[in-house]
């Protein structure tokens, strides 16, 4: 495979791009909207509020009586949702609030009005003309413990018609939160440019992450269908990198495994079908010389045709699964009553063992007579065989959601929970939950499972609180 064809590749490319793309969008951001460097923004950002803010408030104080400031600057901070002082480099302190200014603000307050002095000669005396340079940058951030409050200040000139003078003081905004509010600084634009980095890489991955989560989906529901047994199974990939390839090669691991299981199943077939005939001839030989012998020669000759009893139950076992394997395809499925079905099977296998059987002659499935009557019939001679000893057998069947489900069960020592996932596999004997030495070879409930999915349905097995075993059939109304 060439590498720019691997997933690998594609992957990596989608990043690098994609990391292009942002860098591009944020290098768009800065030169249309901020046209200066971070840390100029985000001091420039608050100074230019407050000193907007400064300009009307030192207006509105100059218009009003100094023991007037303190409301004059609660009303302003109610406009722009902070906190307003006014400190004079005398030390007198203006505020709305009745609590105390902390030493820390008052100290560095203080020490800022003496280290720059009045602005632009604000501190001369006659009617000249007001200062205008208000600065550029804040002269006071920080941020205070107890309380918890963020200060903002810069200087203003205030004009105090008494003293004819104009006099250095630091307007300070405070809050409890480190924006102020929108005041200090306005989040909403990094929220919108963090936002749109976030739906652009959204919009920009999710091609690539579908194009890759979509066929690995369609190849996990494929890989669960060939679990259950079902090879007709085909995956189309229309790619050349590793899912296309991985996709490849499950369906040419499919037709491998079809070929493979419809061969063991026809050479069963075949095996049995061959191997009927001479132990039948085998059976009819060994009982006519049982009858020429008498004494221990007769117990030798009984002991052979049990084995060769078995042998045969053991052939006619294979080819009926084989047969119910190969002709799963050509079933015709019919809607028949199923209270005579279950009464067959009852007659068949339990005649001589109390059955309960509960089902209402209305009752209609659709499925194959002969199949269904074979699948009902090796549960009960399982649970016969397995569970007779223990209790009734009882056969239900009922409409349950839209399905009609009949349910054998026994009172015998159940199945093991371990081994209840194969025990419909051909051959598997959980012996640790059943006796060795009942007879059986493992392929009743093999029988059961391809006859009931031949007619369209589904099995299930499950125990019993507290004891006995229950395998539930759903077939079609």
């Amino acid at each position: 495979m060439k590498a720019a064809r691997s997933l690998f590749a594609k992957i990596l490319g989608w990043l690098f791009l994609n990391l292009l793309l942002l860098a591009a969008a944020l290098a768009i951001f800065f030169a249309v909207q901020l046209k200066m460097n971070l840390h100029e923004f985000f001091g420039h950002q608050g100074a230019d509020r407050l000193r907007a803010a400064g300009m009307l408030i030192v207006h509105d104080l100059e218009q009003t009586p100094p023991d007037e400031w303190p409301e004059a600057l609660e009303r302003h901070g109610k406009i722009h949702g902070v906190d307003f002082l006014l400190l004079l480099r005398e030390g007198l302190v203006f505020s709305p609030k009745k609590e105390p200014v902390p030493d820390e603000v008052l100290d560095k307050a203080k020490a800022v009005l003496l280290r720059h002095g009045p602005p632009d000669g604000a501190d001369c005396a006659g009617g000249g003309p007001k200062p205008t340079a208000w600065g550029r940058k804040p002269h006071l951030i920080m941020h205070t413990s107890t309380p918890s409050r963020w200060w903002f200040g810069i200087r203003v000139p205030i004009y105090l018609e008494a003293s004819e003078r104009h006099l250095p003081a630091l307007l300070i905004a405070a809050s409890d939160s480190i924006t102020g509010k929108g005041f200090f600084f306005d989040p909403l634009p990094w929220m919108v440019v963090a936002a749109a980095v976030i739906l652009i890489s959204v919009l920009f991955w999710l091609p690539l992450i579908r194009s890759i989560t979509k066929p690995l989906e369609r190849m996990t529901r494929a890989a669960e269908e060939i679990a259950k047994g079902n090879f007709a199974v085909s995956i189309h990939e229309q790619r050349a990198d590793e899912i296309g390839r991985l996709a490849a090669t499950i369906s040419h691991m499919t037709a491998r495994l079809s070929a493979f299981v419809k061969g063991q199943k026809r050479f069963l077939g075949d095996v049995s079908h061959e191997l009927g005939s001479p132990v039948a001839r085998i059976q009819f030989g060994l009982g006519v010389l049982e009858q020429r012998l008498d004494g221990a020669n007769r117990e030798r000759v009984q002991d052979v045709m049990e084995d060769v009893d078995h042998m045969a139950a053991l052939i006619g076992e294979l080819l009926a699964f084989s047969r119910a394997e190969m002709n799963a395809q050509a079933v015709r499925l019919d809607r028949i009553p199923l209270l005579p079905v279950l009464e067959t099977a009852v007659r068949r296998e339990a005649a001589e063992t109390a059955v309960q059987l509960r089902a209402a002659p209305e009752l209609h499935v659709t499925a194959s007579a002969e199949l269904l009557t074979r699948a009902i019939a090796n549960l009960l001679r399982n649970a016969v065989k397995y569970a007779g000893y223990a209790g009734p057998i009882t056969v239900t069947a009922a409409e349950n959601s839209g399905q009609v489900e009949i349910i054998v069960e026994d009172c015998g020592p159940g199945v093991a929970e371990e081994h209840l996932d194969r025990i419909f596999e051909p051959f598997y004997r959980p012996e640790l939950s059943r006796e060795s030495g009942s007879g059986g070879v493992g392929l009743g409930l093999a029988i059961v499972k391809t006859c009931v999915e031949s007619c369209g349905g589904s099995v299930s097995a499950c125990n019993r609180q507290p004891q006995g075993f229950a395998v539930r059939i759903a077939l079609k109304p």
